[in-house]
């Protein structure tokens, strides 16, 4: 399957799969009254919030190949703007809920998305750095000031990477 019938697909059962995304979240809030637990609760809203980022990820790879491909012009005048708003409904819906039900810190997945999009932010700050950097910019800043640049930024990304897999053991001290 390739990415263009992968879409074509999705176009032809739109309404389906919006109506299906646009009841996830709830589903998910009457999962966890029902099913109320200290780790199937989380467990759940992981999974919602997962399943919006997902969707997320999908919505931002068509919008990028179909604007690739035919322009944004083609984009506003074919596709269906009703499924081209329910992905970040779902995600923000899915955050929405899962911050009503509990603190978004005791949600693992909302801990791994925001250490991840840490990530993400200082590697696309890396790249537009490494095709602007050239011997010329060297004249305009210091050589130090560029490492405490990039200092900082590797700093931002310890904390991204300290937000996905937390704190370090901490094991007794040796006698």
């Amino acid at each position: 399957m390739t990415l263009e019938t992968f879409f074509t697909q999705l176009n032809a059962n739109g309404l389906a799969i919006a109506l299906l995304l646009f009841a996830t979240p709830w589903v998910v809030w009457v999962l966890c009254d029902w099913i109320p637990g200290q780790w199937e609760e989380p467990f759940l809203l992981s999974l919602s919030i997962g399943l919006g980022a997902v969707t997320l990820v999908l919505w931002a790879g068509y919008l990028a190949y179909a604007t690739n491909t035919a322009g944004w012009q083609a984009v506003v005048k074919q596709a269906d703007m009703f499924l081209l708003l329910v992905p970040p409904w779902t995600f923000l819906s899915s955050i929405w809920v899962a911050r009503q039900r509990m603190p978004l810190s005791r949600v693992p997945a909302f801990r791994t998305l925001q250490g991840i999009g840490i990530l993400a932010a200082v590697y696309l700050i890396f790249s537009w750095l490494s095709r602007r950097v050239y011997l010329v910019f060297f004249s305009y800043m210091p050589f130090s000031a560029f490492l405490w640049i990039l200092a900082g930024l590797l700093g931002v990304a310890y904390i991204g990477y300290r937000i996905i897999f937390g704190d370090p053991p901490k094991y007794p001290p040796e006698t």
